[in-house]
């Protein structure tokens, strides 16, 4: 049996997904080498496809079209970006899939960063699978070499999060508190819902003015995610004692994130 450690997974994945007509590929059960063979040009190792099969090598036959649309359907359900999401979905419906949906991804450089990510975890892991399937590495050293190889989250960062930092940057010692509150607070949002922040402050004077000086920080990751951001800011001592009915129920039901 083959170690799966001493296999170039690169190549197999190459191999996997190669439909090149009257080309195939190659693997040797005792190496794990793996070579491409065209019948016009010597793949080094043997004239034919016959005197391969014959030394003892096993064919690597490509994965059917499927599991690459899988793959892209299990993306596209997972991505946080909201046009993204939406552009993608309509991609993959329909004759020219493959084509839309990559053409898609340029139009949103952090998304396609995320989708070669997910591809490629996908891809070691079907090579993984096929070596346990032909019979060429035990199933429990294949089991341990796919668990390094899981889906990468398509939303790799915490949104709320990394706003309330900025917004940190923003306003230094006079940031009190940054409340997550609404339906994301509650479990119940997803990228069609606003992400609703309460801002609680020291010296609060004129909200309009605050609104102004975190609209760059809100802008900027409004268009980064793709889910609209909305902030109001609130006094600290309003928030210690609320008397407007909104307040008292944003307060009761928010979760708090800085």
């Amino acid at each position: 049996m083959l170690d799966p450690e001493g296999i170039d997974l690169d190549d197999l994945v190459t191999a996997l997904d190669d439909r090149t007509p009257e080309q195939s590929w190659w693997i040797h059960p005792e190496t794990g080498e793996v070579v491409p063979h065209v019948p016009e040009a010597c793949s080094g190792v043997a004239e034919t496809v016959d005197d391969l099969a014959g030394a003892g090598w096993v064919q690597v036959l490509p994965v059917e079209g499927r599991e690459g649309y899988r793959d892209m359907a299990d993306f596209t359900a997972g991505v946080q970006h909201r046009r993204a999401a939406e552009l993608l979905d309509r991609a993959i419906n329909g004759r020219g899939a493959f084509r839309r949906f990559k053409n898609t991804l340029f139009e949103f450089p952090e998304v396609r960063d995320q989708w070669y990510r997910f591809r490629d975890a996908r891809s070691r892991r079907r090579a993984l699978e096929w070596l346990v399937d032909a019979g060429l590495v035990e199933r429990e050293a294949g089991a341990r070499a796919r668990a390094r190889y899981p889906d990468p989250s398509p939303q790799n960062e915490d949104v709320p999060a990394v706003v309330a930092a900025d917004l940190a940057s923003l306003y230094g010692p006079r940031l009190r508190q940054v409340l997550l509150f609404g339906s994301w607070a509650s479990g119940e949002g997803s990228v069609e819902s606003d992400l609703d922040l309460l801002v609680v402050l020291d010296g609060l004077d004129s909200p309009w003015a605050e609104l102004r000086r975190m609209d760059d920080v809100l802008g900027q990751h409004t268009e980064r995610s793709g889910i609209t951001l909305t902030a109001l800011p609130v006094s600290q001592e309003s928030m210690s004692r609320p008397t407007e009915p909104w307040l008292v129920r944003a307060k009761a039901e928010s979760v708090r994130i800085r």
